[in-house]
């Protein structure tokens, strides 16, 4: 690396020199790294229409292709305070009736208080609540599963163990059921974790006198466990729970009826409706964000900028700068262009169904403004000021043919699924799932990242030969003042 020598003999500013000297080699170098800010800006934003885009595929219109998604059912009860009920597809539209004569339960003990005038605890001894040693106490719960409890148990060699109230409540647990003990009442609380006459539960011991000094004897409060009984149009059926599904029907128990109830089947129109609307919403945020990509202004002159150029702005000024560069990196772009072309085009296209040529347009979807390049609106949504005033054909035609609409509807987006499909299989220049050509600008980034690296290199050479030549011209000078210097002397 050559010595600089900043004109110690010449006087002149050699650093300024050469900066200038090289500021028209950096020229090349600066618009190498525009190319490569504007390359990695248009990837981001590929990347973020890209997502938007996979997120429609994925969901909205996925969910739309499908005939399946359409059929959905509504159930109306007469009675909701007694019975409600939700239905799935397979469900028959029409009437059923139904009687509930009793509600499923859990069974459920509250014991009476124990006559004992200490201060209870969990940690107190069942001895001391008058249970005598080697006392049995037998737990059957949840599928008949039995734990016992043994008072005050002696192990093999011979250590006795005391038995507590808590270790009586473990056994509940362990027989699978609910168990609490209140100190302040002096009560146990047992009940089945399920309803259902299969849940109900015994608390057993060969001496019975045990039960009654755990209040848990004849004086408890028992609350058997037992089944939901229901009749379905004059079928008798039972549930171990206050739920049940019935030919695609599922019911809620809430209470007994005095008098039948009546569910009616039908056709959710409204459930269907949004789900349309929702996928046009989506179609439409997708859209409008591709609009505004290609039909973006032009940023002739704008190249992002220098250190020195940030420097003399202010931060919203280089934020305005940069987001007309970005905006517009996607003007005209040619796989843009042919996927919106793609999309426009299919969603305006026909489909046959029986023979008959229907579109979306047949049922009040479709486009209102030209300038708004292709969205989507429904004729009579409330909710959409420039459509709101139109007949509703949609929701008319959900009501009068649902069969028809609904192929439509699935057949239309099934081949927007199947033209988007297309437009991201993987290639040479794309991987799967995406839109553009990522591998082909990854490559590009790569080549032109490579050719900096080189440039710099070669910058760096010319400015170490600039500095070398100036040096050797200051040594040179140097030499020569000194020899002038000497011969002056020597003239006197």
């Amino acid at each position: 690396m050559s010595i600089k020598l900043a004109g110690l003999a010449s006087n002149m500013d050699t650093d300024t020199i050469v900066q200038q000297l090289m500021s028209a080699h950096s020229l090349k170098k600066t618009k190498l790294e525009n190319k490569i800010t504007k390359l990695e800006w248009k990837q981001e934003k590929w990347k973020d229409l890209n997502t938007k885009i996979y997120s429609l595929y994925t969901g909205s219109l996925s969910k739309m292709r499908m005939q399946g998604s359409y059929t959905t059912k509504k159930v109306s009860s007469t009675n909701e305070s007694a019975v409600t009920a939700t239905a799935t597809s397979s469900a028959t539209n029409g009437s059923h009736q139904i009687s509930v004569t009793q509600l499923a339960s859990a069974q459920y003990t509250t014991g009476s208080a124990i006559n004992s005038s200490d201060k209870l605890s969990t940690s107190t001894k069942l001895t001391d609540l008058g249970i005598a040693e080697g006392t049995t106490l037998k737990v059957i719960g949840k599928n008949g599963k039995e734990v016992s409890l043994t008072v005050n148990p002696t192990d093999a060699e011979g250590n006795k163990t005391e038995s507590t109230i808590n270790d009586f409540l473990t056994a509940c647990k362990s027989a699978e059921l609910n168990a609490s003990f209140d100190a302040t009442q002096k009560r146990f609380f047992i009940s089945s974790k399920d309803s259902g006459a299969n849940n109900s539960f015994k608390i057993t011991s060969p001496d019975t006198g045990a039960l009654d000094k755990l209040g848990l004897g004849s004086t408890a409060d028992v609350q058997p466990a037992a089944d939901a009984k229901f009749t379905l149009d004059g079928a008798e059926m039972t549930s171990t729970s206050n739920k049940a599904t019935v030919n695609g029907i599922s019911l809620t128990f809430t209470g007994t009826t005095s008098s039948p109830v009546t569910l009616s089947v039908s056709n959710d129109v409204d459930a269907v409706y949004d789900m349309v609307k929702s996928f046009v919403s989506d179609y439409n945020d997708v859209l409008s964000a591709l609009n505004d990509a290609y039909y973006a202004g032009s940023a002739r002159g704008y190249d992002p900028l220098t250190d020195d150029e940030k420097e003399a702005m202010t931060e919203s000024e280089i934020e305005k700068w940069e987001t007309k560069i970005k905006d517009s990196l996607l003007r005209r772009d040619d796989k843009l262009g042919s996927l919106l072309s793609a999309m426009k085009t299919t969603m305006s296209a026909g489909v046959k169904i029986d023979g008959t040529t229907y579109s979306l347009a047949s049922y009040g979807i479709s486009s209102a403004l030209y300038t708004e390049q292709g969205k989507l609106h429904i004729d009579g949504d409330p909710e959409d000021s420039l459509v709101s005033d139109q007949t509703d054909k949609l929701r008319a035609a959900l009501e009068k043919d649902p069969d028809t609409v609904i192929k439509v509807l699935s057949n239309a987006c099934s081949n927007l699924y199947t033209t988007m499909q297309e437009k991201m299989k993987t290639s040479t220049l794309s991987s799967a799932l995406t839109f553009y050509n990522d591998k082909e600008m990854a490559t590009t980034l790569t080549k032109y990242k490579k050719e900096l690296s080189g440039l710099e290199d070669k910058l760096k050479d010319i400015e170490d030969r600039y500095y070398a030549q100036f040096t050797a011209m200051e040594t040179a000078m140097a030499t020569l003042n000194s020899q002038t210097s000497a011969l002056s002397s020597m003239l006197g």
